[in-house]
């Protein structure tokens, strides 16, 4: 619960020093620069949280580049905080509650399609300014990891 109130905090105030902006920049080649950066500020600092997670477990910099941009798919649609507090409540619902929740209005399957739609929204991002495919793939699976790397993206993900 405390986890929640602070991640909720985080997302109301986020807040990235120069310093931890400068290291996420010497981290990505040039092309994905533009991808990070137009990501929501609040989903800059969960990029950098969850690569700081990771960068003591593992100092590939294909992991960090798609632990920086793993969720970039989402600035096509980007989403408040009410949606992404919406989002987080109805992962826990079952299947049925969230597949209904599609079916309705806009208002209540946008935030949710997006969940669904931006990994691989990002993993095309990734594909098209030419990120290695290992990359790409972690991107698209940071939900469903099929490596020992995707496994330690998704665990730094859940824990941000």
């Amino acid at each position: 619960m405390i986890y929640r109130i602070r991640q909720f905090w985080q997302a109301l105030m986020p807040k990235i020093s120069s310093k931890e902006l400068n290291w996420a920049l010497d981290i990505l080649p040039s092309p994905a620069i533009p991808l990070f950066l137009a990501q929501s500020l609040a989903e800059q600092r969960h990029a950098l949280d969850v690569t700081l997670d990771l960068w003591s477990a593992s100092r590939n910099p294909n992991l960090l580049i798609a632990a920086l941009l793993h969720d970039c798919g989402k600035s096509k649609n980007p989403l408040n905080v009410w949606e992404r507090i919406y989002i987080v409540l109805l992962q826990r619902a079952p299947r049925k509650a969230w597949d209904f929740f599609l079916r309705c209005s806009p208002f209540f399957s946008s935030p949710l399609y997006t969940a669904e739609k931006h990994p691989t929204w990002g993993a095309e991002l990734a594909l098209n300014i030419g990120l290695d495919v290992e990359i790409v793939e972690l991107i698209l699976h940071h939900h469903s990891p099929k490596t020992r790397e995707g496994l330690l993206l998704y665990e730094a993900d859940n824990r941000h």
